[in-house]
């Protein structure tokens, strides 16, 4: 009983901030396991091919909403929130009624040229037609749980994210059992939840504003805006448009293959992104105080643990996809591996993006996400024609480490720019590390039919990390403290 109270007493001690910043790390693991724990039911009473147009049409979705919301629910909403601090609700109100009309544009151009629409995305029209609806509404709940973080208020965010998230699982899997059509059922349920939550926080975002419209706010958003719109489907480029390419490429029923083994892979990304959540305070910290030697050996210190949770998923790989995945989808375990790898360079890139970030040094950020989008799409299409759907998976690992090179040298620049200094990172053992992850990663492969050696090299990593417990300990601890301050 003392200790619960000693915790409570610990819990209700951390800054308003802090506690948001917990909650919203918690929701967001708690959304993905949802997902995972979902992920065995569907892809055993699915087929490929309707899996596959799931993963399709998800795929599309996130082509269409940079389009009709021109991802004004990104940096410039946040930046919104600040510029326009005593108008926040017309603000909001502003930019729900522009990606509003955006959508309505977007939709009557499909209702132009739907044919052409419909061969080019393989989705039917009453699929395309629910899409837009979907789109229609969906950005309200982007601009008000996007405000609510901005304004530490995480009570009502965590509970709409989680009753969304067990809705669209539950009701997902009832739907699927009961329809024949189950790739389509599961697109129409997701979209049935985005409706009826999107409707409520659509007039909420709506209901305080004294005006409704203002075109300085249009303005000043799409302006801010426009310029980062290469960076934005650059980015979706890296992250989703090798699935389009294989849908192309391979067939729909391939996707459903492909598409399960990547979102196994992207788990790593639960790790990697609350780790970068956490840690940004932390070096805006030390870059301020200029204490760039803790700032080379902490960073590089976390650059391993994220490796060796990169190397223990990569090596569990064909166990994870038994359990999660039916059989008719094992054979896509190869995917595995180099998507958990492209995680960790994703991780690497992003720190050091973070250092660019401090020194406002932003102007080729868009042009190294434009170089690394286009160079993807050429390595996919030669990649996926010589080796099949599976080298969509590497090529996009090699993208990611074009980006974390490309990065590095920008921030090495931004760097020497702004305090005069070579660096303030070690560079060869950055590299070393590197290579060590990306050659053992891929190694383990050569052993998916060998447990017992896969075994042991996790066992090493845990003897490695029980060695060096202290250190690990204080690592944690000298970012935590930070980001209760």
């Amino acid at each position: 009983m003392k200790a619960v109270k000693k915790i409570l007493k610990k819990y209700n001690d951390i800054p308003i901030a802090a506690k948001a910043t917990i909650w919203f790390m918690f929701c967001s693991i708690i959304q993905k396991c949802i997902s995972l724990l979902t992920t065995p039911i569907f892809t055993r009473l699915m087929s490929t091919t309707q899996y596959g147009q799931y993963s399709v049409y998800s795929s599309w979705l996130q082509i269409f909403t940079i389009i009709t919301t021109l991802r004004l629910n990104y940096a410039v909403f946040n930046k919104g929130m600040s510029k326009y601090k005593n108008d926040r609700d017309s603000y909001t109100s502003t930019m729900q009624s522009f990606t509003v009309i955006l959508t309505i544009v977007c939709f009557l151009i499909y209702l132009t040229f739907h044919k052409q629409i419909n061969k080019l995305t393989e989705l039917p029209t009453f699929i395309m037609i629910a899409m837009f609806a979907e789109l229609l509404v969906a950005p309200a709940i982007s601009f008000w749980s996007i405000r609510k973080r901005y304004e530490y208020i995480y009570k009502p965010v965590v509970f709409r994210t989680l009753i969304m998230a067990i809705l669209n699982a539950s009701i997902g899997v009832i739907a699927v059992v009961l329809s024949n059509e189950k790739g389509y059922a599961r697109i129409l349920t997701c979209v049935l939840v985005d409706i009826c939550f999107g409707i409520i926080l659509f007039y909420a975002n709506f209901k305080h504003a004294k005006h409704k419209f203002v075109f300085e706010y249009v303005k000043f958003a799409f302006l801010f805006n426009i310029p980062l719109l290469l960076h934005y489907f650059s980015q979706y480029i890296l992250d989703q448009f090798d699935r389009i390419m294989v849908q192309k490429m391979c067939g729909i029923a391939v996707v459903g293959i492909y598409g399960v083994a990547y979102n196994v892979g992207l788990i790593i990304k639960i790790v990697t992104g609350s780790v970068n959540s956490a840690i940004v305070p932390w070096q805006y910290d030390k870059l301020e105080k200029k204490k760039f030697k803790e700032l080379d050996d902490t960073t590089f210190s976390i650059l391993i643990g994220v490796a060796g949770c990169t190397i223990i998923f990569a090596a569990f790989a064909p166990e994870i996809m038994k359990i999660l995945a039916d059989n008719k989808y094992y054979e896509a375990v190869y995917v595995i591996p180099p998507v958990a790898l492209g995680m960790f360079f994703s991780f690497a890139y992003t720190t050091f993006a973070n250092v660019e970030f401090f020194y406002n040094q932003t102007k080729f950020t868009m042009f190294i996400s434009a170089g690394g989008a286009m160079a993807n799409i050429v390595f996919n299409y030669i990649g996926i024609k010589l080796f099949g759907y599976i080298a969509a998976a590497y090529t996009t690992l090699i993208c990611y480490i074009i980006f974390a090179v490309s990065h590095y040298i920008y921030m090495v620049y931004s760097v020497k720019k702004a305090e005069g200094i070579k660096n303030i990172f070690s560079t060869k053992r950055l590299v070393a590390l590197s290579f060590f992850v990306t050659a053992v990663g891929v190694f383990v492969i050569f052993f998916y039919d060998r447990m017992i050696i896969r075994y042991i090299m996790v066992a090493i990593i845990l003897l490695v990390c029980w060695i060096n417990r202290s250190k690990i300990k204080m690592v944690v601890s000298t970012v935590s403290k930070n980001k209760k301050k």
